[in-house]
């Protein structure tokens, strides 16, 4: 696990400095992480908490002071009932009572009941159902609590079970006719991606084709369109049987957990749904739904979300929308276009994970990876761990304003570790941990920006990515202002381009010059190529002088001097193959250069670590404010 430490940082506060023109003096603690060996090694062993209950006895559970009371006293406010749901109960039944001697059988029926204050506690079991509550909360201290028993394991699922004598043998395959309802896709434009349908079999969710002569064991397809289907036809894993396939299970629902209003169908986030709900220790898994749409929606307004797992669904996991939100230990996984989705102000996302998503393969340019947020404002995604997804790991996109990602890891994601794009603006990104992202279309970088202007970016270390370490780019479609950042203190090590016909850049803007020369560049490797109105330069540095004239040039040279840095980076022609440079030296800018145990393999020695920067120089940085030239 990683390491913890303490900053004294004016954390938003100084963000409004720099980029808005007013601070509050007052700083705060701000626990980040400090990455360790695990995340360089391949094989992601970084994992967010799932132990809200583990330091109290089974059956108990932690109240707000931290001490262990029975899971009624811990979640049901003054005044308030609490209400039991037990599917395995001898007695269970919805015409019951919900107490724990007659509880009652499905989690919808509470639904229906629970009042602010009010909680419902939920043994083990495997719940077919959405859950749809109709009433919330009246505030933070009377929120309506959805709460699994402690120790119980409670998977909310959106499949249902198909017996085997249902299929019937249909060539080297096996029939079932449809049953379930039409599953209407995102778009008519006619691309199979989006289409809804899941097949789980033996727990292992099945993969689709979209021809019939396509199929191979573990995939399926379904005759008729995505408004009238006619049936599926599979073949198993292994080629076995229905008989032998294991639990054969077919998704008929499209949300899970969806707080609903007037409007059966809301946009999740809507004022006129139910808010001040708290959502502890799910699982929701195999939704049908459609892209861009999450199985879980936590409601209107201050849903407190904790140890919650989404996952194997066919769209997105989590829609964080609404406002006052806190999503604590929340893993959106193996989704089938996308982890989280969010248009949420004043919202905290902390401690969670997104992992594995996008195995559909929807466009990664166009919405899919770890998480997207959009019209977002005064949010903070902290410590969050975004790995081996289909598309960006953290992806802020469309009219985002005074939100701050710090302490986070992205690791192995397609197109960017962390992309801001299409007016995000008066960001901040600190204390990050960005490596080995991968390439795809036109970008694997670190940290990609375009589109998206006045941020900070300060103290992250953007290691061994296939794109560039921190690419600035100049947008093509010319959406929005591009430029006016800063880059404060950034380690970039080992960042690797391929040459092609599309311009890329490593981007350097600062303050002022020795602002700029705060970031510490060695070992890149660069592709030339060739110059017009979008394809520039290679290098792209401001201030370059005095009077702040930017350095916009194929001159590695040059890009040396003015950095300070890169002394083992080097240029690769087209065609030429791509190299990784495996050594560094032994002092950057006219200073050592500790580096951490987790950059070993550059030849550093194991005890040494980065030193991020002084906390209160950044402050100053914050104070300056930004009098840059337009780029």
């Amino acid at each position: 696990m990683p390491k913890t430490r303490l900053v004294s940082l004016a954390f938003v506060t100084c963000l409004a400095v720099v980029l808005l023109g007013g601070c509050n003096a007052e700083g705060t603690s701000v626990a980040v992480v400090e990455t360790a060996s695990p995340f360089v090694s391949g094989q992601s062993t970084f994992r967010t908490g799932r132990a809200l209950e583990a330091a109290c006895p089974a059956g108990l559970w932690p109240d707000d002071a931290g001490e262990c009371v029975p899971v009624e006293e811990a979640f049901t406010a003054e005044g308030g009932q609490t209400y039991w749901v037990d599917q395995q109960h001898g007695s269970a039944d919805d015409r019951n009572p919900g107490t724990r001697e007659r509880p009652w059988r499905t989690i919808n029926r509470a639904s229906t009941v629970l009042r602010p204050g009010d909680v419902v506690i939920v043994q083990s079991g495997i719940y077919r159902e959405a859950v749809t509550p109709r009433f919330g909360g009246s505030g933070p201290d009377r929120r309506i609590t959805y709460a699994a028993a402690s120790g119980a394991e409670v998977i909310v699922s959106g499949a249902d079970v198909t017996a085997p004598e249902e299929w019937t043998r249909d060539g080297n395959a096996w029939q079932k006719l449809w049953t379930g309802p039409q599953l209407p896709m995102y778009s008519d434009e006619g691309d199979p991606v989006m289409r809804r349908e899941m097949v789980v079999a033996g727990g292992e969710v099945l993969r689709a084709v979209f021809r019939r002569q396509d199929l191979v064991p573990g995939t399926f397809f379904v005759e008729g369109s995505d408004t009238a289907q006619r049936a599926i036809i599979a073949r198993f894993q292994r080629d076995v049987p229905p008989a032998q396939a294991g639990l054969i299970e077919v998704a008929h629902r499209t949300f899970l957990f969806q707080p609903l209003g007037e409007n059966l169908y809301p946009e999740c986030g809507d004022a006129d749904t139910p808010g001040w709900l708290r959502i502890v220790g799910f699982t929701f898994r195999h939704a049908a739904n459609r892209a861009q749409w999450g199985a879980f929606c936590g409601g209107s307004e201050g849903a407190l979300v904790e140890n919650v797992t989404v996952e194997w669904t066919n769209g997105a996991g989590v829609d964080g929308s609404g406002r006052n939100h806190v999503f604590r230990n929340v893993a959106a996984n193996h989704n089938g276009q996308i982890g989280f989705v969010a248009a949420c102000r004043s919202c905290l996302f902390e401690d969670s994970e997104a992992i594995g998503n996008n195995w559909k393969g929807y466009d990664p340019f166009w919405e899919a990876g770890g998480g997207k947020w959009h019209n977002t404002h005064r949010t903070v995604i902290r410590r969050h761990f975004a790995a081996d997804n289909g598309g960006p790991g953290i992806w802020l996109d469309g009219n985002n304003t005074q939100n701050t990602i710090e302490g986070s890891v992205a690791i192995r994601n397609e197109v960017a570790g962390i992309m801001l794009e299409l007016e995000t603006t008066h960001t901040l990104v600190q204390h990050n941990y960005l490596a080995d992202n991968r390439w795809r279309g036109y970008s694997g970088a670190g940290i990609l920006s375009q589109a998206a202007s006045h941020n900070a970016l300060i103290h992250n270390t953007i290691v061994r990515n296939e794109g560039g370490g921190i690419w600035l780019r100049l947008d093509p479609h010319r959406r929005a202002e591009d430029g006016h950042n800063v880059l404060y203190n950034n380690v970039l090590l080992g960042n690797a381009w391929t040459a092609s016909e599309e311009a890329r850049e490593i981007a350097v803007e600062g303050l002022t010059l020795e602002h700029s020369r705060t970031n510490l560049l060695e070992g890149n490797v660069y592709g030339r190529h060739a110059v017009n109105d979008l394809r520039t330069s290679t290098f792209f540095f401001t201030p370059d002088a005095a009077e702040e004239a930017g350095f916009r040039s194929g001159d590695l040279a040059r890009w040396r001097h003015l950095t300070g840095g890169d002394r083992e980076a080097r240029l690769i022609e087209p065609g030429e193959e791509r190299l990784h440079v495996r050594s560094l030296p032994a002092s950057v800018h006219g200073r050592a250069v500790p580096l951490p145990e987790w950059l070993s393999e550059f030849g550093a020695s194991a005890s040494e670590r980065l030193a991020f920067g002084n906390p209160g120089a950044n402050r100053e940085l914050f104070r300056a404010g930004i009098n840059m030239r337009p780029r």
